[in-house]
């Protein structure tokens, strides 16, 4: 199917959030794939140390072993080396990382392994990159994308940071398909921060999630849900997946959910 990687340009946007709201609300059969340097957060965030226990030994340090010894055989089975992200049968899955960043130095060679893989599984791929530091590891996974995402807040700092890390993806990625931005949050901007932005750094925006902490707890923390399947940033989320995985498909996507779209 299709790989997504979301990246950011620092200052916590909240990309993990983002990429675990969009993995919950896509609308087919996708894989969360933690593959930040800086180690993952989904297992100590969202079920708080507890993962389930079909995630028992899931997790990148093995699949990449896998994908270096049979990419092929890695890509048919990237649902299975994952964990649920809800009760079986369920279509959305987290291949997740150690909380260390000793991970990514051990994985470094994996990497082009990795990123064939993903593009070949029969799901489809986001993955989190965390925040673009210039690791030329990751080069292989970001130049595999079909669709590049750089969260980030509608602030002037954000845009500084943000411009020489969309120069340093159009090198890897030879300048086509450009990233594309995603705004996290309200800035001085107000309604016109995606036209603003858009202008600033020559790129398009994809879309905008709303600054919502309640639910954004949930994701980044497991707190109590409450709504929160009804909450402003899933049915924003929900929104933005639909029209990524639609423009992607290879089959028909799931109807937008009620309330969803923007």
């Amino acid at each position: 199917m299709s790989l997504f990687v979301l990246v950011s340009p620092g200052g916590s946007p909240g990309v993990t959030t983002t990429a675990l709201a969009l993995a919950l609300a896509w609308p087919r059969e996708v894989v969360l794939a933690e593959c930040d340097p800086a180690g993952g957060t989904v297992l100590s965030g969202l079920w708080r140390g507890r993962p389930p226990a079909a995630g028992d030994g899931a997790g990148l340090l093995r699949y990449a072993l896998l994908a270096q010894q049979d990419p092929r055989a890695a890509a048919a089975s990237l649902c299975e080396e994952s964990v649920p992200l809800s009760a079986r049968p369920c279509r959305q899955f987290v291949l997740p990382a150690p909380a260390a960043p000793l991970a990514g130095r051990q994985i470094a060679a994996a990497w082009p392994a990795l990123a064939a893989a993903f593009a070949a599984a029969p799901a489809d791929v986001i993955a989190d990159a965390g925040r673009l530091d210039g690791h030329t590891a990751l080069a292989p996974l970001l130049a595999a994308a079909g669709t590049v995402l750089m969260v980030c807040r509608p602030l002037i700092r954000q845009a500084a940071a943000a411009q020489p890390r969309l120069e340093m993806l159009a090198g890897i990625r030879g300048g086509y398909p450009p990233a594309e931005l995603v705004l996290v949050g309200e800035g001085p901007y107000g309604l016109n921060a995606p036209r603003v932005l858009s202008q600033a750094l020559e790129v398009p925006v994809r879309g905008s999630l709303p600054g919502d902490p309640d639910a954004a707890g949930v994701l980044s923390d497991g707190a109590a849900p409450g709504r929160f399947r009804r909450s402003p940033l899933m049915r924003a989320a929900a929104g933005l997946a639909v029209g990524l995985a639609r423009e992607h498909a290879t089959g028909p996507a799931a109807p937008v959910p009620a309330g969803a779209r923007a």
